[in-house]
């Protein structure tokens, strides 16, 4: 039998409870719209959008360990050649920043308390449908951020899906995010919070550094001086680090020394640390939690431009 995530021998993928044909994948694939938020047809996509999800979680996971046709343990290098379908097909089908979109104006909803005027709107427009109360349609939103969140989070992996991605929309939303989580520390705490955008932002920037040599580093530097990235993240790495599951407290610091470790940053550090305010952030942090998060020289090295920026920043305050 085909492992999780992986085409089976009759056209299909596995995903938790059960199967979904090849053919379904690209099918709800292809039905991801702007629907208006709580309408009936949105709570259809909902219920799709969560298969996708575990779908494309369980894809992700078995390519992380598939190898290679020489069976040499390597990693398959693009997107073309593992079995990660559903990251494929949101490509092929074009709606990967259709979902960010989506994303997008969710959280800008939900960042202005809008929810129970999109609710209204929906009853209005659908009088003899029948709809949940307030409470269970809060609890399905926060279900829909979490599945679109993933489902970008599982895409962001392969660089095929940041190369076609709209760059300066995901950085002015994720500026927006780190904002808004400064003021609403509940977002970072609830029992959720690994799969909600405040906590997300930081993975995705992790991806997008990582990557950072298959992609456009003066374009994407040129969004992280503009939506002042690198202050937001140092803020809510002050703020939150204790906060933060262990997976999420790597992602941050690697984010961090993504940024640290370009050629944009070497060249105009001052762009990005503009005043001795903000290098203090960055040496506090050297001083508290990078001494306890990177003890040995094996950890160090993984974060090796964020260590060498913060020591240099120790000279200039």
């Amino acid at each position: 039998e085909a492992g999780a995530g992986s085409k089976g021998a009759r056209g299909e993928v596995a995903r938790e409870g059960g199967r979904m044909s090849v053919h379904d994948l690209r099918r709800v694939v292809k039905q991801i719209s702007p629907h208006p938020l709580f309408s009936s047809k949105w709570f259809a996509m909902l219920g799709s959008l969560q298969h996708m999800t575990d779908t494309a979680v369980h894809e992700q996971k078995a390519s992380a360990t598939e190898e290679g046709p020489t069976g040499s343990g390597t990693v398959l290098a693009t997107l073309w050649e593992r079995n990660e379908l559903t990251i494929r097909y949101l490509l092929e089908e074009g709606k990967l920043n259709l979902c960010l979109r989506l994303m997008i104006d969710f959280k800008e909803m939900q960042r202005q308390e809008m929810f129970a005027q999109a609710l209204a709107a929906a009853k209005a427009e659908q009088p003899q449908h029948t709809f949940d109360d307030l409470p269970t349609i809060k609890v399905k939103a926060a279900l829909y951020e979490q599945c679109l969140g993933m489902l970008l989070s599982c895409a962001f992996s392969n660089v095929e899906s940041l190369q076609t991605l709209d760059m300066p929309a995901l950085f002015e939303h994720m500026g927006k995010t780190l904002t808004f989580s400064l003021t609403h520390p509940e977002m970072v705490r609830s029992p959720d919070a690994d799969r909600r955008q405040e906590v997300l932002t930081l993975h995705y920037l992790a991806e997008i550094f990582l990557k950072i040599e298959g992609l456009q580093e003066d374009r994407i530097l040129d969004l992280v001086s503009e939506h002042n990235v690198v202050n937001l993240l140092l803020d809510n790495v002050t703020i939150y680090f204790n906060e933060y599951s262990v997976p999420t407290k790597e992602q941050a610091c690697m984010a961090l020394s993504g940024i640290f470790a370009t050629e944009e940053y070497q060249s105009s550090p001052d762009r990005f640390l503009a005043t001795k305010e903000d290098k203090k952030k960055l040496v506090n942090l050297d001083n508290t939690v990078f001494k306890e998060q990177f003890p040995d020289y094996a950890s160090k090295k993984k974060v090796r431009p964020l260590l060498d920026a913060a020591s240099k920043c120790k000279y200039q305050i």
